[in-house]
């Protein structure tokens, strides 16, 4: 029952990630890589899976990107509350999070600023 809960959670979390927005190259030297299932899940993603930003001409109108996100929120606050955050922001991305946030100047276009610092709040100091 266990596994088949943890196989259900990760394809849950692989949908999500490949129907988001599209990784930013800039931030990909900006984290470390970690070797939890999730993290490679994102990587996974990145890398054989990244094949929507050629069929979409377009990228993650947020900084950090949705999966450069996922990375953080995983790395900052463990597998489980990183994965809730990381839905959280799949849910919010591109839509009211672009008249709520402010905007920076990231490599040449203008992107909605949303770190995982102005979103975790609710959690306890890390």
């Amino acid at each position: 029952m266990k596994k088949t809960l943890v196989k259900l959670i990760l394809l849950l979390i692989l949908f999500s990630l490949i129907a988001a927005c599209t990784y930013s190259q800039s931030m990909q030297a900006e984290t470390d890589r970690g070797a939890d299932p999730l993290s490679l899940m994102v990587q996974f993603y990145r890398g054989p899976l990244n094949h929507l930003s050629a069929v979409r001409y377009g990228e993650c109108p947020m900084y950090p990107s949705d999966s450069e996100y996922s990375l953080q929120s995983i790395k900052k606050h463990g597998m489980l509350a990183g994965w809730v955050m990381s839905m959280d922001r799949l849910m919010r991305c591109g839509r009211d999070e672009t008249r709520l946030s402010p905007e920076v100047f990231v490599n040449g276009k203008w992107k909605i600023y949303d770190p995982v610092e102005k979103n975790d709040f609710w959690w306890s100091d890390k």
